[in-house]
């Protein structure tokens, strides 16, 4: 089974990053499309999930603005700052002020109305931003999660643009707006902000590895049934007795050494703990009942 052959340098220059790609003017990032699509979905789920199961979430044109601009057009707002390694710069999300006063309305039972506006949070209000802003940190990265590896972790709420720092008046942003539909939120925006120098400097890191010929299902195929077929060696001890360096040399043939019987024992495949199981009989043999899957490292 061979893999297909190696893409010519040509194609391999044509294809450029996934992630950034110089255009005609300016920039492109054709990889933030389907990075949109999957937290677009995501948000719509939170917010269902929140108490309006019948809001939809519909995408808004993305720009390139300037973070003055953006914080201008914005105002009054709700602005959460991520700390997002491996970009080398902040990831940004705002909503507007009314929206989360709305969600915490719903949140405690009411219907979504608006009280007078207010520039202050309370102390509830402030407790709701910063637990929807570590929701929206998940799902951002989940939606990251076939491209890049991304970790965001919230380090900011405000509703002053003048408190997030490491960004500059004329730092350029690269914008992407999720505008809500239905009652009682109909036309609210929620937007996402990246740095252009943040997008720059990993625009040659590849979206995670794929194996080869992963583009050829035919052989993409074939190579799952095969991997399928691999026979991996599954042990299990039962039992590790401890006898003094005395007693070990003076055992003879016909001695017997005592052996202490647990309820559960460790299941390992290939050398690493798989499972934790129980010892049993399954017709007329000695078997062992897994009771338990162990997590590895990374939940795989």
């Amino acid at each position: 089974m061979k893999p297909p052959a190696a893409p010519t340098t040509d194609a391999v220059d044509a294809k450029a990053s996934l992630l950034l790609r110089k255009a005609a003017d300016s920039y492109a990032f054709p990889a933030l499309d389907s990075v949109a699509i999957q937290f677009g979905r995501s948000l719509r789920d939170l917010i269902r999930a929140l108490g309006v199961p019948s809001i939809q979430v519909e995408r808004g044109d993305a720009e390139t603005i300037s973070f003055a601009d953006w914080t201008a057009a914005t105002a009054p707002a709700i602005f959460w700052r991520y700390h997002a390694p491996p970009l080398k710069g902040p990831v940004l999300l705002a909503a507007p002020r009314p929206l989360l006063l709305q969600l915490v309305d719903i949140f405690y039972g009411g219907k979504g109305g608006l009280a007078a506006e207010r520039e202050e949070l309370t102390d509830a209000e402030e407790r709701f931003a910063a637990r929807l802003g570590r929701d929206m940190g998940l799902q951002l990265a989940a939606a990251w999660g076939d491209k890049l590896t991304l970790e965001p972790e919230l380090d900011c709420v405000t509703g002053d643009p003048a408190k997030l720092a490491a960004v500059r008046a004329d730092d350029e942003l690269f914008v992407q707006r999720f505008i809500l539909r239905g009652a009682p939120f109909e036309g609210r925006t929620i937007a996402c902000a990246y740095p252009l120098a943040a997008l720059r400097g990993v625009a040659g890191a590849e979206p995670v590895a794929e194996m080869p010929g992963a583009a050829n299902p035919v052989w993409a195929g074939a190579l799952n049934k095969a991997l399928r077929d691999v026979r991996l060696p599954v042990r299990s001890v039962l039992a590790r007795p401890e006898i003094s360096l005395v007693k070990l040399l003076a055992l003879e043939v016909g001695d017997i050494i005592p052996l202490g019987m647990p309820r559960h024992v460790p299941v390992t495949v290939a050398g690493r703990s798989f499972a934790v199981g129980s010892i049993g009989e399954a017709n007329g043999n000695a078997a062992i009942m897994i009771e338990h899957i162990e997590k590895g490292p990374n939940d795989d």
